[in-house]
């Protein structure tokens, strides 16, 4: 049953003339009242209530209905008792404590549930360590401070402090964040590496051979390199090369450079690959690697970075993390929900896997059907579409208008992917999604898409820029299933997509694999 919206709440409708967040500041934004899975009840600034299907929100939740209840469920009794204590007058267990006064209690419990992730071998040999955020960009300031500390300390030599950021790259609000945006002011302290982009063909000799250039010129003077093993909204969840990547950080550390990748937002096992981070999937090895986003299940803010190597060096010298601040780490509550939620992801990593290969023909026929209007690319839980440069898309002000016409359908069709400023959406659901809305989703986004290319006039180009065109969805058939009792009470009509391969031999019937999508009772 959804909740009707509060008089509270309706009234507010008016007042986010003063309001300047994501989006235009002093317009109206609506208001989501309620949440199922991608579900979403939005109150619309008109005071319409509409159903959306929320996929995108870039990668901040995980969990959802009663595996997100399982994360909470320590922390909310936790509070209860809070709560009963203050209302006594007695003493109380913190919510939160500042950081100059000491740490919450649960902050041993999360270091030590964390560890059992880390993408390093031989973890007991190394002198490791956590900073504990609250969002990606400040996780992304303490790795290249703990870096560059370290590194100074172990060398003596103060003069390698620049970072190094991919050509197209974001770690965080580009006005004051590392990254290649730089809207407000030069960001003298950072400079740029050649990096392979989404929709264009990769000579990896060519990339190698100027990035070597690059390191030949600017080597000394770096510290740290920052990667994103996936590239966020940047490039709309466009995967590096796995070989090409190992080969950039292979370089660096050669050179003495620190690498640090941040995962905040294809970690947490989103990518596909069976763990925690991708860095422990293909045995990257970087010096740090970042985590957040979902990681406390998107209730409450928490991210971090961990140094490989390091700690008994600031412990030598009195150091720690300089980016540090009140609510850093701070929080029982967000620390409770991210042990419990480190110790709860495992049991889905091989369900990611699975809706991984069912995002893949989804997206591939979205690149399809758009007849190069898109780019379609990602992997595990964490996909994406770039509208492409060819054709009447090569024009900055067609691309530009195709983007906001696929966003007005995207609305009207009740589906929110991730629209990121490169000129595309993402899509990142909740990791416990069944297959049924799996393909739901798809069924809109090729529905918006359409619709664009109707409005737009475009016409297909001779070149087409799908790599697998083995597969193609056919006409939607109702089947009814019986799933756990551990995560649905009831029947549920499965609305999927029968898909066949380019010859007709086999019918891939989902029902027959919907095991592949759900951990084991317990």
């Amino acid at each position: 049953m959804t909740p009707a919206p509060t008089r509270s709440v309706v009234s507010k409708l008016d007042e986010h003339s003063n309001y300047a967040g994501r989006g235009v500041a002093g317009q109206g934004k609506p208001i989501t009242i309620a949440k199922n899975g991608v579900r979403h009840i939005r109150l619309m600034p008109s005071g319409e209530k509409k159903e959306v299907l929320s996929v995108g929100l870039a990668c901040s939740e995980c969990l959802s209905g009663p595996q997100l209840a399982k994360v909470l469920k320590r922390g909310f009794e936790y509070e209860q008792q809070v709560m009963m204590d203050l209302m006594a007058g007695n003493y109380a267990a913190p919510l939160s404590i500042h950081t100059s006064s000491g740490v919450p209690e649960a902050t041993s419990e999360f270091i030590d549930a964390l560890k059992q992730h880390l993408p390093w071998d031989n973890i007991h040999t190394l002198d490791w360590c956590v900073s504990l955020q609250l969002e990606g960009a400040s996780a992304v300031w303490a790795a290249i401070d703990m870096l560059l500390q370290e590194q100074i300390l172990a060398t003596g030599d103060k003069n390698r402090k620049m970072v190094a950021v991919g050509t197209t790259s974001y770690h965080g609000p580009p006005s004051t964040s590392f990254g290649s945006k730089s809207p407000m002011w030069a960001k003298n302290y950072q400079i740029k590496y050649p990096t392979p982009e989404a929709g264009k063909s990769i000579d990896e000799i060519q990339l190698l051979s100027q990035y070597e250039a690059f390191l030949d010129q600017y080597a000394n003077d770096i510290g740290v390199l920052l990667v994103e093993p996936q590239w966020g909204s940047s490039q709309a969840a466009f995967p590096w090369p796995k070989e090409l990547l190992k080969k950039y950080i292979t370089m660096a550390q050669d050179r003495g450079i620190k690498v640090c990748a941040d995962e905040i937002m294809c970690g947490l096992g989103r990518h596909g690959h069976g763990t925690l981070f991708v860095s422990k999937a293909w045995d990257l090895s970087p010096d740090a690697v970042t985590f957040g986003k979902a990681i406390a299940g998107g209730a409450y803010p928490l991210s971090g970075a961990i140094m490989k190597r390091g700690r008994d060096m600031l412990t030598k010298h009195g150091r720690s993390a300089m980016q540090s601040h009140t609510f850093a780490g701070a929080s029982q509550r967000a620390l409770m929900a991210g042990t419990d939620v480190l110790n709860e992801l495992p049991k889905w990593l091989p369900s990611i896997t699975k809706l991984g290969e069912e995002m893949r023909h989804i997206f591939s026929y979205l690149e399809k059907i758009s007849k190069g209007m898109l780019i379609c690319h990602g992997q595990g839980l964490m996909w994406g579409g770039l509208f492409s440069k060819v054709g009447k898309s090569a024009s900055d002000d067609y691309r530009a208008d195709a983007f906001n016409c696929f966003m007005k359908h995207a609305e009207d069709v009740g589906v929110l992917p991730y629209f990121v400023p490169a000129g595309g959406f993402m899509v990142t659901p909740v990791v416990d999604i069944d297959v049924s809305t799996v393909y739901e989703i798809g069924e809109k986004l090729a529905e918006a898409v359409e619709r664009t290319m109707a409005d737009m006039d475009w016409k297909a180009q001779s070149k087409c820029t799908v790599e697998d065109d083995s597969l193609f969805l056919k006409e939607m058939s109702e089947i009814e299933v019986k799933c756990l009792p551990s995560l649905h009470a009831t029947k549920f009509a499965l609305h999927v997509p029968a898909l066949y391969v380019k010859t007709g031999a086999d019918v891939l019937s989902p029902p027959n694999r919907l095991a592949d999508f759900i951990p084991s009772a317990e």
